[in-house]
């Protein structure tokens, strides 16, 4: 069972280190678009592995499984203002755009709507602490009860 919960901000840290690059230099730069690349593979992973790891055992279990339907809801749009984000970034340099400051700016919004999200998605990490104490328990019981 899926424990080390720290990967998660080990993750989010690497993710906004590389998207403040891509700000910082612009995207314009050959630094940046790396960068900005290189955070978008980090936030695909990210997603990946909280999908995984933390909604879809919460989501299988009764008890969690409302919370985390509303905390879904919460995100959805928060997620698709994300991915339009991320899209128009990613056309804008793959067209070699000469319109770098609304990119830049798009970039700007892009990672304020991500800090949001992970905010959001933070109170999910004392949900998922309760659950594998109580499936620990559980699993406790029932080899004591054997």
């Amino acid at each position: 069972m899926f424990q080390d919960v720290g990967v998660f901000d080990h993750h989010e840290q690497s993710l906004f280190r590389s998207l403040e690059t891509a700000q910082c230099d612009g995207l314009a730069s050959a630094t940046g678009h790396a960068a900005f690349s290189e955070a978008m593979t980090a936030l695909d992973r990210l997603v990946d592995e909280r999908e995984e790891h933390l909604y879809s055992p919460l989501a299988a279990d009764p008890l969690t499984r409302d919370y985390i339907s509303r905390l879904d809801g919460q995100i959805h749009g928060l997620s698709s203002r994300i991915d339009i984000l991320r899209t128009h970034i990613e056309l804008g340099l793959m067209a070699d755009s000469d319109n770098r400051d609304a990119l830049d700016a798009s970039l700007h919004n892009l990672v304020r709507q991500l800090r949001t999200r992970f905010r959001r998605e933070a109170a999910l990490i004392p949900v998922y602490a309760g659950w594998l104490d109580r499936t620990a328990n559980s699993a406790t019981a029932a080899i004591a009860a054997r």
